[in-house]
């Protein structure tokens, strides 16, 4: 989707700092900082806001430029940069003070002239005498003198946004960002199309889709309109088993994924089609039903299995992963862009029911139904509820007052709210069942 916001990319050879330069003026850390070339690749695009001077932009994080690395993702690194710099207001070109003038900060020169848009050269990592001495040999990139920053200690960012200012419209007159977004997390193991399903919504190379697993590392969100409505994809790392995490990078990225997760209304669970269902399909299933999010169980590549009939997936999905019993289960092919529409129709349908509130009585009512459904062992004290009533919803938060919640081991909690999902209408959304003892007189 076109925004009407002003854009700021920074751009750089590998190893420069660009990530930790956008989370310094972003202020958190969304992007993987690790000191190896080549961890970012896809566009990140983040709002940032200040009061002095007034700014408000969106940043864009890129890919370093000249990055050969075992995956050979240059050209798909290099593409994404040319595509952001195409909507970019200003453009800011970050150097490494300390290495001082290398011939692949010409070749991002040389790309730049090219774009024609306004250039601000930054030397990043001026911590010492010896990288402020460096400075003066970044003139010859035709951009004038460079302003020295710390994007680690913070320094020299307060005058590159006074310059910054300059090329940028008054913060009073940018919009805000589309607010109420549907949130939809992209979770899925490695290589099972979480790209390419983004790519065929926007109907452009978004983010980088590869055969070499692992392309994804950074959780990219992506905002665009369907059907008049706004939402926001949040394309995460494909996971993979703890034990065989090679890198660092690995581990931050299946931590984005995670954290993109929580942050999401609701998440697509992708499984590639021409593999069986495997036990970290289930960890997954298990996972996104732990933070209570409503799923879509997305089915990629079907064009490579065209005579797998819809209702055999769904008895699979049904019996192997029992955490998701009810979730609407779609089959789709990016190539063919098919069953797009529907896996994001169904995104909002369950958002939808996960906003419903229940009346006090009606809910007492059906937890009555619940408990007397319900057989509890042993000859001791039995688990009771005196009252239940409705906290929030996304999800659905229920608060029941018990006699003593030590009573109710997981397999009650979840059978209580198995029965109350059917009988309340949410049969497709997890509910959360909050437990507490009510006070004795």
């Amino acid at each position: 989707m076109e925004s009407s916001r002003p854009l700021v990319a920074i751009v750089g050879r590998p190893n420069v700092g660009k990530s930790s330069l956008f989370n310094r003026l972003v202020g958190e850390r969304r992007a993987i900082v690790e000191p190896t070339a080549g961890v970012t690749r896809d566009r990140l695009v983040l709002p940032v806001r200040r009061a002095e001077p007034p700014l408000d932009f969106d940043l864009m994080d890129t890919g370093g430029i000249g990055l050969v690395d075992r995956a050979d993702l240059a050209a798909s690194v290099e593409m994404q940069v040319s595509a952001g710099l195409a909507q970019a207001a200003a453009v800011l070109f970050l150097v490494d003070a300390r290495e001082g003038l290398l011939p692949l900060d010409q070749q991002v020169a040389r790309l730049l002239r090219r774009s024609g848009r306004p250039v601000l050269l930054v030397a990043n990592k001026c911590e010492g005498r010896e990288a402020e001495g460096n400075l003066a040999e970044f003139a010859a990139l035709g951009f004038g003198p460079a302003r020295p920053v710390s994007a680690r200690e913070g320094r020299g960012l307060a005058e590159l946004l006074v310059d910054l200012a300059g090329h940028l419209p008054p913060a009073a007159e940018v919009p805000d960002r589309p607010g109420g977004a549907l949130r939809i997390a992209l979770v899925g193991r490695r290589n099972t199309g979480k790209s390419s399903f983004v790519n065929a919504l926007c109907e452009e190379e978004r983010v980088i889709v590869s055969e070499v697993p692992g392309t994804t590392r950074d959780a990219v969100d992506v905002t665009l309109s369907w059907r008049d409505r706004e939402l926001v994809l949040v394309d995460t790392a494909g996971v993979h088993r703890r034990a065989r995490l090679a890198s660092p990078v690995e581990f931050f990225s299946l931590t984005r994924s995670d954290q993109a997760v929580r942050r999401a209304d609701v998440a697509l669970l992708f499984l590639d089609l021409t593999h069986a269902i495997a036990r970290l399909d289930q960890e997954l299933a298990r996972t996104v039903r732990d933070r209570y999010k409503p799923t879509v169980v997305v089915g990629t590549k079907a064009d490579l299995e065209p005579d797998l009939r819809p209702e055999d997936f769904r008895a699979e999905v049904e019996r192997r992963l029992p955490h998701l019993a009810g979730s609407p289960v779609v089959l789709v092919s990016n190539p063919e862009r098919r069953g797009l529409d529907r896996a994001l129709a169904e995104a909002f349908a369950l958002h939808e029911e996960a906003a419903r509130r229940v009346g006090t009585g009606e809910l007492n009512r059906a937890v009555e139904r619940a408990f007397r459904r319900l057989r509890f062992r042993g000859r001791g004290e039995k688990p009771r509820v005196f009252y239940a009533t409705q906290l929030r919803v996304h999800p659905p938060t229920f608060l029941l007052f018990v006699n003593r919640p030590r009573l109710f081991d997981k397999e009650a909690v979840r059978a209580i709210g198995g029965q109350l999902r059917r009988s309340l209408g949410f049969p497709r959304v997890p509910v959360r069942l909050v437990l507490r003892e009510r006070p004795r007189t």
